[in-house]
């Protein structure tokens, strides 16, 4: 019974961590940032906001492929000056930080597994060891974000990849997706 109670817990715990917010905002380089912590966004930026819900994403997303609408988009001054055309009505420096900050994530993600698959062999050796409630706890919380954190990585890919298809077909050049 106390099993059952420990794990409702975690799971609610789980759930309310989910739906927090996010904030996303683009510095003057054009380079997308997250958080979910409103007092990390530097002031001269919060008009630049956009809150993204854990419950129901929004379309600012980067490499969303749902359109997103002018006041939510920041697009960057044109570099080609007046008259010139611009692939999906973005420059190089938005092209490039939208696939940058998808990149950027995943090898962060990637790059904290090896850690975190240590981290959970050590516990499987003291869970079967010792087999006490803290070790089983801490085992399953760490499965269950090593799990997140791959769930995370395919879903960035699958952006990363329409973000591929939305800008070949918008005709951005090979070099602006680097």
């Amino acid at each position: 019974m106390r099993q059952l109670i420990a794990t409702m817990l975690v799971t609610a715990g789980f759930c309310a961590a989910a739906s927090a917010a996010t904030y996303r905002w683009v510095d003057d380089q054009g380079v997308v940032h997250f958080t979910d912590d409103p007092d990390r966004i530097p002031a001269k930026y919060l008009k630049g906001v956009t809150e993204r819900g854990g419950a129901a994403p929004e379309v600012s997303s980067p490499g969303s492929t749902q359109p997103v609408s002018p006041s939510q988009q920041q697009v960057l001054p044109a570099q080609g000056g007046p008259g010139s055309t611009l692939p999906g009505g973005m420059n190089e420096q938005t092209w490039r930080s939208r696939f940058s900050a998808l990149r950027n994530e995943i090898k962060t993600l990637q790059d904290g597994l090896p850690e975190k698959r240590k981290a959970l062999e050590q516990l499987r050796r003291k869970r079967i060891i010792y087999q006490r409630t803290q070790e089983r706890v801490a085992y399953n919380v760490l499965v269950e974000a090593i799990e997140r954190d791959e769930a995370r990585i395919a879903e960035l890919k699958g952006q990363l990849s329409a973000l591929e298809v939305e800008a070949s077909r918008m005709g951005v050049p090979l070099e602006w997706r680097k």
